[in-house]
């Protein structure tokens, strides 16, 4: 009757359940991992999952450990379907996730105030403290040249800045220890400045006590002169390597001074040394920028970097949506779905867009599709006269060191092959040309390739970053 019995349970429960008896929770991590390793790329995973294990499995739920809140949100809110499909790869079986926090409370600094999520973010109103330490919170925002709008609540977050938002929380989470430098990169006007001001503000918030300094390289420079000048030296060294926080921005200047490079070399040790966070910006990756010795380089690249690059079509719809909500203003959804669809380079284009619309209703004036689609136009069509065919075919040829030539003549090799889909990706993509034109421009014949070639660079660029960084090269040098 035990048998029986036992062999009854065992059939009723379902395929997961068994299995999980089965499964050692160390190796199924272990291989779980890899695949989200490759899933969403090694930094990533590292950023938002690289300290979480899986603490136990049970009845066809793994239970995954994590070590802060905002990355148990991140996860339940962008990673939850990866990290099930990767546990399924590595298993064979279709389990429900629950993540948990366990942090080590010991080892944190204890908070003196205590402040709302980021969800009911204001600049002044997060403590529950006395007038004179809101007198101290404002004079810090004064002196670290913050812009107390600047917040994470009302940083919009897309596949595109993903990473790079990952890191500034767990900057926030643990200074100077997490990830150290932190070198943002991406084109003029994706949110750089915001992201890492976002950092500064939320700190002065945790504890206004804390020195940070906001500043553009050039700011740097121009203090520096004026130390020199007025034989201040030590004033101005004293004021930078005297942080808890330094944010740069624009560092990619510095390779037009050499004498900025040495004393930000030293600025950058005396900080570093003394476990004080860098957060540093620039509209290129660290080996891009020319002219800078490699002792700097190599401290630029020493920590965290992250890209941010253009966002989607959903990611701009959010940030048009925000931009409304933020100015307390309504517009019908088809006049936003307009502009996201229509400017796509970067954040600030599509603001400017967006209060050309807004300024058309403001004015009494009730727009037609067809009137903001024709305010629209005029911006797109000076953009594609700018770009031609024959600059396109100049920019993947200089990016991926071959020759125009190649491009359009009958070389049949995989790289050669590659770097003309690239060219037939962009043509189709940025100039909307017609796909037999497209397929004259490299002297193809059947407008088939085309297409083939779209569908496979697309590919390629969603699952390779280092890929999709080389194009995102091409366009920048189209749109410069």
């Amino acid at each position: 009757m035990y048998k029986a019995d036992f062999k009854n349970y065992i059939d009723d429960i379902s395929d997961s359940s068994k299995k999980s008896f089965e499964l050692n929770p160390d190796d199924l991590w272990k291989s779980t991992k890899e695949n989200l390793k490759l899933m969403i790329g090694t930094r990533e995973f590292a950023a938002i999952l690289g300290n979480s294990f899986i603490e136990d499995i049970n009845n066809g739920v793994v239970q995954i450990s994590c070590d802060a809140t905002y990355k148990r949100e991140k996860v339940l809110r962008d990673y939850q379907a990866a990290v099930k499909q990767a546990l399924f790869k590595s298993s064979g079986l279709n389990f429900e996730i629950e993540i948990n926090v366990k942090e080590d409370i010991s080892s944190k600094k204890k908070i003196e105030y205590e402040y709302h999520t980021p969800s009911s973010e204001t600049p002044l109103d997060l403590f529950s403290a006395s007038e004179r330490e809101k007198d101290l919170l404002e004079k810090a925002l004064d002196t670290s040249h913050l812009n107390p709008k600047y917040l994470f609540s009302n940083f919009i977050v897309g596949t595109n800045n993903r990473l790079a938002e990952a890191v500034a929380q767990a900057v926030v989470d643990d200074l100077g220890n997490a990830y150290n430098p932190v070198f943002f990169y991406g084109n003029t006007g994706l949110g750089k400045t915001h992201l890492m001001q976002a950092i500064g503000n939320e700190i002065l918030k945790k504890d206004p006590h804390k020195k940070v300094v906001y500043i553009s390289i050039e700011q740097f420079l121009n203090e520096m002169v004026e130390a020199i000048r007025t034989k201040r030296n030590e004033d101005f060294r004293n004021k930078y390597r005297a942080v808890d926080l330094l944010i740069i921005d624009d560092v990619q200047f510095v390779e037009t001074y050499p004498r900025t490079q040495e004393e930000l070399f030293h600025t950058f040790n005396t900080l570093y040394q003394a476990n004080k966070q860098i957060v540093l910006a620039s509209d290129r990756p660290p080996k891009e920028i020319k002219n800078i010795t490699d002792r700097l380089r190599s401290r630029f690249e020493g920590g965290m970097v992250a890209d941010i690059q253009a966002p989607d079509y959903e990611t701009r719809m959010a940030i048009l949506k925000q931009s409304l909500s933020d100015k307390n203003i309504t517009i019908e959804d088809e006049y936003i779905e307009l502009i996201a669809k229509n400017v796509e380079t970067n954040i600030r284009e599509l603001e400017g867009a967006l209060t050309k619309v807004v300024s058309l209703f403001k004015l009494g004036v009730n727009p037609t599709n067809e009137d903001i689609a024709r305010i629209l136009q005029i911006d797109i069509d000076y953009k594609r006269k700018k770009i031609t065919p024959a600059k396109v075919i100049s920019s993947v040829a200089e990016v991926f060191d071959i020759k125009p030539s190649d491009i359009k003549g009958n070389r049949r090799t995989a790289y050669v092959a590659m770097c003309r889909q690239i060219v037939m990706y962009i043509l189709r993509k940025e100039l909307e040309l017609p796909l037999e034109r497209v397929a004259r421009e490299v002297n193809r014949k059947d407008h088939t390739t085309v297409l083939h070639a779209y569908d496979k660079i697309s590919k390629k660029i969603e699952n390779d970053s280092r890929f999709n960084e080389k194009v995102q090269s091409c366009l920048k040098i189209l749109r410069d």
